[in-house]
């Protein structure tokens, strides 16, 4: 499957809560939403298979009291004709007693390797998309989500980082002894049948 272009795409992924035009009265003021930062080290969104992932997620606008967990996902899916697929690469839970020791409003790091494939791709009747997922649960049952979309290319070494070995010597070589085939030994063995014959 060949790769195609791809567009550009921000390093950088915010949920924020919408508000109302109208100010609400006290009696309907409707709970503050955290706002789930998430972000890539690469300006072109672009990581080449079998190499590292590094990004960052943040929360703020919200209180430790208030989270119930968070699950953080590397993941691909399909979209276009046919049945949708899906994948997660990578996947990590943060329950209440882990988050209780994590400075929410502090950038804390995704690391991954990531796989050979399925690689990105634009096509017209089917696509691969790659992103990651962050998935917020309050105490209250409300979840939010934010999702930072990348892509994963193939990986094309530079010149001068060519994989060289060093030739190994015919009779260095681990090999096991190759066995002889019977028209290989006919030779030897009719000699030492003579020999005998005329010894007797």
């Amino acid at each position: 499957m060949a790769t195609a272009s791809f567009r550009r795409v921000p390093s950088v992924a915010i949920v924020l809560p919408k508000f109302p035009a109208a100010r609400p009265s006290a009696a309907h003021v409707a709970p503050r939403q955290p706002a789930v930062n998430v972000s890539v080290c690469r300006d072109d969104g672009s990581y080449a298979a079998g190499c590292q992932l590094k990004a960052g997620w943040r929360i703020s606008r919200v209180e430790l009291e208030e989270l119930q967990s968070v699950e953080i996902s590397v993941l691909w899916h399909t979209e276009g004709k046919g049945d949708e697929d899906l994948g997660v690469h990578h996947f990590q839970r943060y329950d209440r007693s882990d988050l209780e020791r994590l400075p929410l409003n502090d950038r804390h790091e995704i690391q991954c390797v990531l796989p050979a494939s399925p690689l990105s791709y634009q096509g017209h009747l089917m696509q691969i998309h790659w992103k990651i997922r962050v998935r917020v649960f309050l105490a209250d049952g409300r979840e939010i989500v934010a999702e930072q979309p990348f892509y994963l290319v193939t990986h094309q070494p530079d010149s001068n980082q060519e994989l060289i070995t060093d030739p190994v010597p015919f009779e260095d070589r681990p090999d096991p002894p190759q066995r002889r085939s019977l028209a290989a030994k006919l030779p030897s063995v009719i000699s030492r049948l003579r020999g005998r014959r005329s010894q007797s």
